[in-house]
């Protein structure tokens, strides 16, 4: 009976907490946290998560393909469909680029590059330019909690970012 009881029960997802394990500059200084640990968390499988920010804009993704090469954490992220924002005024859209999917790569260096493919076409039709950004890196690391506060990605000199400030 106690065999039935554990087969039906309901699975959970992974347990754990979303932490910032290391944080780099556009130069690949390091802001917060340990490379080392980064890339400890890499080797033991946990997953990864990637942020960066723009003036007005943070986003979010998971690794989805790690490379360590020479001390350096570099992650791609999955294909996604492009997206641009649309700012009318004080209202903020974000519409999809319909033919277009776009990836990232981005290293703890503070490397960081992409493409966009046109889908139809089955061609690049843009990106490839090297950047040097701002890269937060997420650890989930199993049986852990967490209190740290998160804190935004984006420039506090932005537009309007009062509006936006929570904190």
């Amino acid at each position: 009976m106690a065999m039935l009881f554990m087969s039906c029960k309901e699975t959970t997802q992974l347990e754990g907490v979303w932490e910032i394990a290391y944080r780099n500059d556009g130069d690949g200084a390091t802001l917060d946290g340990s490379k080392t640990e980064l890339i400890n968390a890499v080797r033991k499988g946990y997953p990864i998560r990637i942020g960066w920010g723009g003036s007005r804009v943070e986003h979010f993704a998971d690794a989805s393909f790690l490379t360590i090469f020479e001390g350096e954490v570099f992650a791609q992220i999955h294909t996604i469909v492009g997206q641009q924002p649309l700012i009318s005024g004080d209202s903020v859209k974000i519409r999809f680029r319909m033919q277009n999917h776009w990836t990232k790569l981005a290293g703890t260096n503070g490397y960081s590059t992409g493409f966009m493919t046109d889908y139809f076409k089955d061609s690049l039709t843009g990106g490839g330019v090297d950047r040097y950004n701002t890269t937060t890196w997420y650890v989930l690391y199993p049986n852990r909690k967490s209190f740290e506060k998160a804190v935004p990605l984006w420039n506090k000199n932005s537009y309007k970012w009062k509006d936006w400030d929570e904190n």
